[in-house]
């Protein structure tokens, strides 16, 4: 196979750090008697399991304990580091040298294991891998060719991450101005008007949907002009009066302050008197795909929904135009500058108290939380859903899904199986203490404060594509939102992009 004669000479150093790395990550279980421990050597089966990321190792060696002490089995952890990992897996399979009899590897590699034999069906007699113990998103992620080829261990995906004080403060203002009678400032604006004309297909059903909208849009500034009546004479009233009729309303205020959608979140932004320190409402990382991809995820298919089908690729619509255009939008709203901003900086500015709102992946709740227990984080803060795009485009962000595999190359599949199904499954629960990674297993993470939002947001994610040829698909992609969010034109450049894409298929 083609990938077979890409391996390296390199593959001797790497099993030879591998023998070295048997004994740095095998962990056993303390025993009282020289007896225990001889049990464990004896045991009548040994497999291998490869990992590539070292915050794995804790997870991995503690599970590979307890399953080999339930099943008189021996699991070997192997460390492997080394960039070329998926060819370093094909050398030791090929050559049949303690080969993984089962690993970790990204989803998005899928196709390339599998088309070189190092990845096959997996055994589920029990059907584990279902819609009661998984998301679609996760099944999707380990779907290939139709067939169930890995089982989903951890997943990373965003969500919006907001500072609960400031965001109680704007609700404080907006309700001292309703009840003064004040509130026109705090009426939703149409900010996206212009780019909705210009984007419009002229199809009679996205005329009657821009009708609808302008409707509801049209009944929604009318209640919140309504709302803007005094709903009592607070002027007259005394000073103690006012701070129970002020202190109710802006907890009224305060529960439907999240915002649902850009044109909320906007809103928020034009209004908000913030107080001395805050840079701005909003910030994050515009150079990163990660947390840019949610504004074109809904409208976009990128090799269907388990990102395997050739036949079923498109980016470059009206709908994707229109999205790109509100993208481009944000960068005039809260200018924020690409080449100052990285995600480390966002996450350290929200910290301080610099802004209401950022978008943040799974490792900010950890890194949040920290903040919070030493003191650097004096705000209290929460996480949501990344608003919608508008009221008929979904936000749907990008996910990157580990997941384990099954080594065609194996001869003992049946302990690796089972392995595998107990890492992903039963032993789930431990993943995130262990490793700081979000686990796909359902309820897996219902112990752990905000990863709830993660889940809910992973569940509808749109999952990097297993295609081949897109293989470098997603710096194409975030290069194209860095032109955009610089103000190049969106239409030229969907077209280069897709002009970009036909090139990978025809190399």
């Amino acid at each position: 196979m083609e990938l077979q004669h890409k391996i390296t000479s390199v593959i001797s150093l790497i099993l030879a750090t591998a023998l070295i790395f048997y004994s740095s990550t095998l962990e056993m279980k303390s025993t009282e008697s020289a007896e225990e421990n001889g049990a464990w050597y004896n045991r009548s089966d040994t497999i291998y399991f490869w990992y590539s990321d070292e915050t794995m190792s804790d997870y991995v060696n503690k599970a590979a304990v307890s399953f080999g002490e339930e099943n008189n089995v021996h699991v070997l952890p192997v460390l492997i580091t080394n960039d070329n990992y998926l060819e370093a897996i094909n050398e030791a399979s090929i050559e049949n040298n303690q080969l993984p009899d089962a690993y970790i590897l990204g989803h998005e590699s899928l196709e390339m294991a599998f088309l070189a034999g190092l990845a096959v069906p997996i055994d589920d007699p029990e059907r584990k891998c279902n819609d009661k113990n998984f998301s679609q998103a996760a099944l999707n992620a380990v779907k290939y060719n139709g067939r169930t080829v890995g089982y989903p261990l951890s997943y990373d995906t965003c969500a919006l991450v907001y500072n609960e004080d400031y965001l109680h403060d704007w609700a404080g203002q907006k309700a001292l101005a309703i009840l003064k009678g004040e509130g026109e400032s705090f009426v939703d604006g149409e900010y996206f008007e212009e780019i909705d004309q210009l984007s419009s297909d002229g199809s009679e059903e996205t005329d009657s949907q821009e009708n609808a909208s302008a409707d509801n849009s049209s009944e929604s500034s009318s209640q919140d002009a309504a709302s803007a009546e005094p709903e009592v004479n607070y002027d007259s009233l005394s000073e103690e009066e006012q701070a129970a009729v002020l202190a109710a309303k802006t907890e009224e205020v305060y529960q439907g302050a999240i915002p649902e959608t850009l044109n909320e979140l906007l809103t928020i932004a034009d209004s908000y008197s913030a107080p001395a320190g805050v840079d701005g409402v909003m910030s994050w990382d515009v150079s990163d795909i990660l947390y840019n991809f949610w504004i074109i995820g809904d409208v976009v298919s990128l090799g269907g929904e388990s990102g395997d089908d050739r036949a079923n690729l498109e980016f470059n619509n009206t709908k994707t135009v229109n999205a790109l255009l509100r993208y481009q939008y944000l960068h005039h709203f809260f200018n924020i500058d690409s080449a100052l901003n990285n995600y480390d900086k966002v996450i350290s500015d929200f910290i301080d108290g610099k802004m209401i709102f950022t978008i943040c992946s799974v490792d900010g709740v950890a890194k949040l939380k920290e903040a919070k227990e030493n003191g650097s984080l004096e705000h209290s803060y929460g996480f949501a859903p990344i608003p919608e795009v508008d009221d008929a485009t979904l936000s749907r962000s990008m996910s990157m899904t580990e997941v384990v595999v099954i080594n065609g190359y194996s001869e003992k599949k049946e302990i690796a199986n089972a392995f595998a199904r107990y890492l992903t499954c039963e032993f789930s629960s431990e993943l995130y203490t262990r490793s700081g990674k979000a686990a796909c297993f359902i309820g897996a993470n219902d112990g752990y404060e905000n990863l709830s939002v993660f889940d809910t947001e992973y569940a509808d994610s749109v999952p990097l594509p297993k295609i081949i040829e897109l293989e470098n698909f997603w710096m194409e992609l975030e290069a194209m939102f860095a032109r955009v969010w610089d103000g190049e034109g969106v239409e030229e450049q969907l077209q280069g992009l897709q002009d970009t894409v036909r090139l990978f298929f025809t190399r």
